[in-house]
This record gives structure tokens, C-alpha cells and sequence, in this order.
């Protein structure tokens, strides 16, 4: 890049992550801790070997948290050194700690979100985001480069249904605040996206510095191009671009947008596509014995009577026999109806006809069989359907109950 494009720093930390033609591609760490930086690319675009060779040429200068919502990195971590935290293992609050703890001590760590379901994965990422955005005032100055990748997952810009409204809100507003508010307490972010159209716009608009690639539906291309101040008849050129080809633009970058190649990694990207491999040439009773066809069969059969059935029966028997079955299964299906939403003892209360020591019993019971979520008994107590029923019920765009 020449002095005429390059904000790089004469001084600090100065990252070779490319080339433009034959001159480097440089990324200025400081202004990446100072204005954050988007890494954007469709499918196969490269992006994933972007966020890997960012990180391998920074971990020396800055203390790294890997975000990893498709657990791809650990091969990265191990090389920086970083400590691997699997969120399935893990509460939010256990999390929150972890991210405190490491901030305070310069801490390399690796969170994994894999394995949990989306609306878990939110919530376990928002709450290790809290962690480092509380750290205390005395450790703001160990600086922390937050490396996410697949960050739509995190901050998605439309929840997928009613029902996931609320935890979307969470992650929204946790990656916004990160990258918004984090500047001051020494956090800096690299956000990866396939798709501009599917992360969060409040997220998007906090990025000064992007690396933009190859894009293929025309609502990322639309805003991709009115990131890099593209033409109409520009926005063409980012359908055509190569794997690891990229716009780089912004402070940390370049003053006007330019065309890069990125440079290779050095660990390999486990999430890369398989070569195509074809299938067995077997014949069918071949496969069939393979596959064990009437041992299947059989070990079904044998397994529904003895504990799907019983089992199930069992707790429906106890569920029954229960004084307040009757008020607790009214109150699930008035909350089916406005989930993902919550409301109080009192409005069910009103809504059903019922007593409030009746509700307040019949919460208890659900709150035991893991139905709902609900506080202490008093005048503000509120319920809602569990995740795990949310989940399952059809969405509803009823917001309170008439």
C-alpha cells in the first residue's frame, strides 16, 4: 500500500495481512482498537482465513478472545495459546467470570458455543460480552481484541420468529455495546459475517474499518457497495471477486477502498468445504447389513414400551394427581398464546377467573416441572413459558392477553 492510501502508523503495532498488487496490505492494530473492523464475505469468500490470519498476527501484541459459534478455531487457539472455555460446560454467569478474570490477568481465551441451541448461544455469548464490558476501570488498559466469527448468529438483524424477539434483543443489544462502548476500555472487535443482510444494522454501523468480499445476493451486495461507496455499476465487481480477495477500507486500512489479496494462515480452517467423495459401491443387502436394518427395528420397538411409555406415563400420573394440574395447564396455554412474552400473576389471575393463591400455586408446580420461568411469589411476580416450550409453541404475534 503507498504512503498516499496507508493510515498504518509509523509506530505500534502494524499487521502484514496482504497484498495490493505488489505493495503489502497493512492493518493498524491501534486504529482496529479505536474503530473495530467488519470481515464480510459470502460462502467460501475467505473470511474465516481472514479472521485466522488477523489473529495469528496480533496475538503477540494483544491479549485475544476467539469467539467460535461453529467451534472451528480450536486449532487456532491452541496456536496463540489460548485457553478453550466450552459453553455447553459452562453457565452465562460462569462466563461472565471467566471473562473477567482473563481480561484482569491477560488471558488468551477460546469460547466454543457450539453444540447449544440458538437461543442459548445468544445468551452465553451476551453474557460473556457483560463480563469483559464490567471489567473494572484499573483493567482497562490490558487491551483485548475480541476476534468473532459468525457474529449474524450472535446479533441476527430479524429474529427468526415471535418467539425469539427477546433473546435476539439480548444479543443485539450486548455485540452493539461491545463495539460501541468497548473503545474506552481497551476492547477492540473483529465482527466476521457471510451476510451483511442478516447482522444486526446497529452492529454494522459501529465498524469504521472493513474488508469486504466476494458477495452474491443483491441486499448484501446493495450494502456492501454503500459501505465502500460504491457505483451501481460498481457493485458488480464484488459478484466477481476470488476467494481471498477483498475491498479494504477505513482507517485501519486505507483511505479509499482497494482491492486486496489476503495472505495465507498458518493453521488450516477446519470448517472448509470437503472434496466431493463418492459413495460406496455396495449392493443393497450389502448396505443393509451394514446399517443393522433389522436391529433397528428391534431395538425400538423394544425401547418405547419399557421407558418412553412408562416413564412418560409416570410423570403424567403425578402431574395429574396434583390439586392445582387444572389451573397450571390454563395458565400454560394462556402463556402459549403471547409467547415469547412474559406477564404477571395478577393479569392471569384476571385473564382466567382465578383466585391469586390458586396462580401462585399453579406456577410453583410449573416452575418444578420446568415449564415456565417465573419469580418468588409477590406483587410483581411474572411468568413465561420455559425456552425449552418455547421452542415447540407456533408463533404468535398476540402480545398480552385480552
Amino acid at each position: 500500500m503507498d504512503g498516499s492510501t496507508s493510515l498504518a502508523a509509523d509506530a505500534g503495532a502494524v499487521l502484514p495481512i496482504g497484498e495490493i498488487g505488489s505493495l503489502p496490505l497493512t492493518l493498524d492494530l491501534d486504529q482496529v482498537l479505536a474503530g473495530r473492523l467488519l470481515v464480510q464475505g459470502s460462502s467460501g469468500a475467505g473470511k474465516s482465513r481472514t479472521l485466522r490470519r488477523i489473529v495469528e498476527e496480533a496475538f503477540e501484541y494483544v491479549t485475544i478472545m476467539l469467539v467460535d459459534p461453529e467451534g472451528e478455531f480450536e486449532n487456532l487457539a491452541r496456536h496463540i495459546g489460548a485457553t478453550t472455555l466450552r459453553a455447553d460446560e459452562i453457565s452465562p454467569e460462569g462466563l461472565s467470570a471467566a471473562a473477567l478474570r482473563a481480561r484482569h490477568h491477560r488471558l488468551a481465551l477460546h469460547l466454543d458455543l457450539s453444540d447449544i441451541e440458538p437461543d442459548e448461544l445468544i445468551v452465553k455469548a451476551a453474557a460473556f460480552f457483560a463480563g469483559l464490558m464490567n471489567s473494572p476501570a484499573e483493567d482497562w488498559s490490558n487491551t483485548v481484541l475480541v476476534a468473532i466469527d459468525e457474529a449474524h448468529l450472535l446479533a441476527p438483524h430479524l429474529a427468526a420468529s415471535a418467539r425469539d424477539a427477546e433473546t435476539r434483543r439480548q444479543g443485539v443489544a450486548a455485540l452493539t455495546e461491545l463495539c460501541s462502548r468497548g473503545r474506552k476500555r481497551g476492547i477492540g472487535t473483529v465482527v466476521a459475517t457471510p451476510r451483511l443482510a442478516t447482522l444486526a444494522s446497529s452492529v454494522v454501523s459501529t465498524l469504521r474499518n472493513v474488508l469486504i468480499g466476494f458477495n452474491l445476493f443483491d441486499r448484501d451486495v446493495g450494502r456492501a457497495a454503500a459501505i465502500l461507496g460504491l457505483s451501481a455499476s460498481e457493485a458488480n465487481r464484488l459478484r466477481q471477486l476470488q476467494p481471498g480477495e477483498f475491498f479494504a477500507f477505513g482507517p485501519a486500512l486505507s483511505r479509499r477502498p482497494q482491492l486486496a489479496r489476503i495472505g495465507p494462515s498458518i493453521t488450516v480452517h477446519t470448517g472448509a468445504t470437503p472434496d466431493i467423495v463418492g459413495p460406496a459401491d455396495l449392493t443393497a443387502d450389502e448396505a443393509a447389513s451394514l446399517l443393522d436394518v433389522d436391529g433397528l427395528h428391534d431395538s425400538g420397538a423394544a425401547a418405547r414400551p419399557g421407558r418412553d411409555r412408562h416413564g412418560a406415563a409416570r410423570a403424567i400420573d403425578s402431574f395429574l394427581l396434583e390439586p392445582s394440574a387444572a389451573a397450571a395447564a390454563r395458565i400454560v396455554d394462556a402463556l402459549r398464546r403471547i409467547a415469547p412474552n412474559a406477564t404477571t400473576a395478577a393479569e392471569l389471575a384476571k385473564h382466567l377467573g382465578l383466585d391469586g393463591g390458586a396462580v401462585d400455586q399453579a406456577l410453583d408446580l410449573l416452575a418444578e416441572l420446568g415449564a415456565v420461568d417465573t419469580m418468588p411469589k409477590g406483587d410483581a411476580r411474572i411468568a413465561r413459558l420455559s425456552p425449552r416450550l418455547r421452542l415447540r409453541v407456533v408463533d404468535a404475534p398476540v402480545v398480552g392477553l385480552s
